[in-house]
């Protein structure tokens, strides 16, 4: 698959799908950088960090943009690939219901609330005090769409390996469940952040049910870098069709009947043309009336 092939697969897939494209590549392209700078005698410790959301204000104001690109970012190839499993399958579900900027707005929204119950709690719960830790994956963003989803459609059975057939609000109360007794263990900035990003999921149902989209910023954000991108990139800007209503004039059988007749004749003195002489002798004007007479007849 040559690059033009695959952006058009790109452009044309499920928002799940091109999540999962973008998470693949960043985490592709830290590890070869990482891998890189190691040969290089440099840390790959630093530049992953720059990336990944400090649980500390004084080192996150230095690096604002980790709260956004750590729900990107991936540094273990486990995680990444569980975490794209569960993404594109409860993306699957997500989408049966939502549109596609609800499930991008969803993702992010969930990756920010995990970001901000993270940085919350380890500033202002006691346990956490003096510890220092940095925060990376999708999980919280994850969490937020199977919330979502399971308010939407709690009854839905889905299948997991293992365990057999569960209801979905059951995977999700599970999920949440398990983030909070894990908020003591080695992974507490990660259950910490599943539990933000399933109160984003909660918060943007049940303000989307009052008709209240708080995902719209998002979307205009979105809009307006693409719309840079494809300005730089040369890319032109769908034009706007307004479809109004068209009437057509109707010609009379008879009028339609000798305009058809004509066609057919002058179509005959071509292709005659043709088989005598080959496509070759025909003259411009005329490939010009072949084309046109067979779109017609």
């Amino acid at each position: 698959m040559n690059f033009a092939s695959f952006k058009h697969h790109f452009s044309i897939s499920k928002p799940n799908t091109k999540l999962i494209y973008i998470n693949i590549a960043v985490f592709l392209v830290v590890a070869f950088i990482n891998v890189f700078r190691e040969l290089m005698g440099m840390s790959s410790f630093g530049f992953a960090a720059k990336l990944q959301l400090p649980s500390y204000y004084s080192l996150f104001v230095k690096q604002f943009w980790s709260i956004f690109t750590y729900m990107f970012l991936h540094l273990n190839l486990l995680h990444v690939f569980f975490n794209m499993l569960c993404l594109y399958w409860f993306g699957q579900i997500f989408l049966m219901y939502f549109t596609d900027k609800q499930f991008v707005g969803v993702y992010i929204l969930g990756g920010l609330f995990g970001g901000i119950a993270y940085l919350l709690s380890y500033s202002y719960i006691p346990y956490f005090e003096g510890k220092v830790a940095l925060l990376c994956g999708a999980s919280a963003s994850i969490i937020a769409l199977i919330t979502a989803s399971a308010l939407e459609m709690p009854n839905m059975p889905i299948r997991l390996l293992l365990i057999g057939t569960i209801k979905l609000k059951w995977v999700a109360v599970a999920t949440v469940l398990i983030s909070v007794l894990g908020i003591t263990s080695d992974n507490a900035g990660g259950e910490i952040a599943h539990i933000g990003g399933a109160l984003g999921g909660w918060i943007w149902f049940v303000l989307l049910k009052r008709n209240i989209e708080i995902t719209k910023p998002i979307d205009f954000i979105i809009s307006f870098f693409t719309k840079v991108f494809n300005m730089f990139s040369g890319k032109k800007p769908k034009l706007k069709v307004n479809r109004r209503t068209k009437y057509h004039y109707v010609k009379p059988d008879e009028a339609y009947n000798t305009e058809q007749k004509q066609n057919n004749q002058n179509l005959d003195i071509i292709l005659d043309k043709i088989r005598k002489s080959g496509y070759g002798s025909l003259t411009e004007q005329e490939k010009k009336q072949l084309f046109d007479l067979s779109n017609k007849v």
